[in-house]
Order: structure tokens, then C-alpha cells, then sequence
């Protein structure tokens, strides 16, 4: 994929693998927008790595919030790479150490950041590329990470 001229988009950019890869595509031409909580180090970062990436603040289980990040990013260049590596992991236990019930409420939270959130940005991010003019390459590329974590 030809990054030079193109916008991408890296969800959980302000740490750990996000930020590694919105590193990366920096450097290999992409202009980027790092999409990650607004308590995150995700300004910073962006600040650090120079005039090609930008912080928009979001949550990704937030549809109204992916949006303006994607249209952000668009103004940047014509989206062609999303690369989602926003999750939230943690110990979730059926049965606590003192034997009352593992927290319902916990596991929720989990999978709408972990499952939700991931079919969000991407049904969000891929119908924006399915607009864009088709290269040798195609349209766009979306790359979807996970870790032990989750």
C-alpha cells in the first residue's frame, strides 16, 4: 500500500503497539491520527513524532466520536489504512478470591470496548474507504490487532 499522500488511522495509537505503529506509518509517508482516550498520552505522542500525526480524542465504542475522528483524518488525505489496536484487557473471574460472584458488569465493559468498539470503528472506517478512488492497491486496508491482554 502507497502511504505517501494517505490517511491513517491507528486507534489505541498513545501506547504499547498503537503507538508503534503510528511510529511506522509516520515514517513511511503516512500522514496519521492517533485515536485514543482523552486521558491518554495520545497529544503527547502525537507532538513527539511530528507534523505528520495528529490526537483526536475518542472512544471507540463512541459512534459519533469515530466519526469525527475518520472525517479529521480525511482532511489530511484520502483514507486508506485503519489500524485498530484500542482493547482493554484484565483479569475477569467467575468466582471472587472471598467466593461471592465475578463482576457482571466488568466482563460488559470488556467485550462493548473489546467486541463492540472493534466492529465500530471498522463498519465506520470501511465504508469511507469503499468511497475512496481505487489504486493498484485498492481502496484502503484495515488491520485489526489483539493481545493476551483481552
Amino acid at each position: 500500500m502507497e502511504l505517501e499522500e494517505s490517511a491513517a488511522v491507528v486507534t489505541g495509537g498513545a501506547s504499547g503497539l498503537g503507538r508503534a505503529t503510528a511510529t511506522s506509518l509516520a515514517a513511511h509517508g503516512a500522514s496519521v491520527v492517533i485515536v485514543d482516550l482523552a486521558e491518554s498520552a495520545g497529544e503527547e505522542v502525537a507532538r513527539s513524532l511530528g507534523d505528520r500525526v495528529a490526537f483526536v480524542a475518542g472512544d471507540v465504542t463512541d459512534a459519533a466520536a469515530v466519526e469525527s475522528a475518520l472525517a479529521f483524518a480525511e482532511t489530511r488525505g484520502p483514507l486508506r489504512v485503519l489500524v485498530h489496536c484500542a482493547g482493554r484487557g484484565g483479569p475477569i473471574r467467575l468466582v471472587e478470591k472471598d467466593g461471592t460472584p465475578g463482576s457482571v458488569e466488568r466482563f460488559e465493559s470488556l467485550v462493548h470496548t473489546n467486541l463492540v468498539g472493534t466492529f465500530n470503528v471498522l463498519r465506520l472506517a470501511a465504508a469511507r474507504m469503499a468511497l475512496n478512488e481505487p489504486t493498484p492497491d485498492g481502496r484502503g486496508v484495515c488491520v485489526l490487532t489483539a493481545s493476551v491482554a483481552a
